[in-house]
């Protein structure tokens, strides 16, 4: 029983508190330190270094292994690709705690996800929304508001924050399944073809309505 006890004290767990200083630190830092070799590979490490020192900190070689793997190759869209800060450090939790979680396993995760995020975070904010956006306030822009050339950007930023937020907790908490599940399912395929539809909608729209 003692011995029960002991190993749940040291099981280490990551908390919303450290989930929102990850999110903090990606989308105000993730381009101060871009790499030519590594593009945002040092932006991920330092997002969740925090994180890796809890979990490894009392093991300085797991701790250096840990930071070697996370400054390999990185690039994904910003905030849809957070999806892979929640899955990665599912597994260095598990991993942490005495799961056989190779460094090959965690880097193949990353690398298998980074372009199919990229393209739904893509499509989504540049190509759909931001033309939505463009074309609620393009009224107040002709009219010589300020909020017309403002707005679109501001909510643009706030929904892609909540969607990078949002992602980053579900993944961690659902882990590599809620990953796995939505490739396999066809998901990524069905999200960018609807936004691109939605987008070219949105065009169409703005063209004939704006252009004289």
């Amino acid at each position: 029983m003692e011995e029960i006890r002991n190993e749940v004290k040291q099981e280490k767990r990551i908390t919303n508190k450290d989930l929102m200083k990850v999110w903090w630190r990606w989308v105000f830092f993730q381009e101060a330190s871009v790499s030519y070799e590594r593009l945002q590979a040092p932006g991920f490490f330092y997002a969740i270094s925090p994180v890796l020192v809890k979990l490894y900190g009392d093991n300085p070689e797991e701790l250096t292994a840990a930071c070697k793997r996370h400054m390999q190759f990185y690039n994904s869209e910003p905030y849809c690709g957070l999806a892979i800060h929640g899955i990665t450090l599912a597994l260095e939790e598990e991993r942490a705690n005495g799961a056989p979680i190779s460094d090959e396993a965690i880097n193949s995760l990353k690398t298998g996800l980074m372009g199919p995020l990229a393209g739904i975070g893509d499509t989504i904010s540049w190509s759909t929304l931001m033309y939505l956006f463009i074309g609620l306030f393009l009224p107040l822009a002709q009219k010589g508001n300020p909020l017309g050339g403002i707005a679109p950007i501001a909510l643009l930023t706030i929904v892609c924050f909540g969607i990078g937020y949002f992602l980053t907790s579900k993944c961690y908490t659902f882990g590599y399944s809620f990953a796995e599940n939505m490739l396999k399912s066809g998901l990524v395929n069905m999200i960018i073809a609807g936004a691109s539809i939605l987008g070219l909608f949105m065009m169409g729209g703005l063209a004939s309505t704006y252009v004289t």
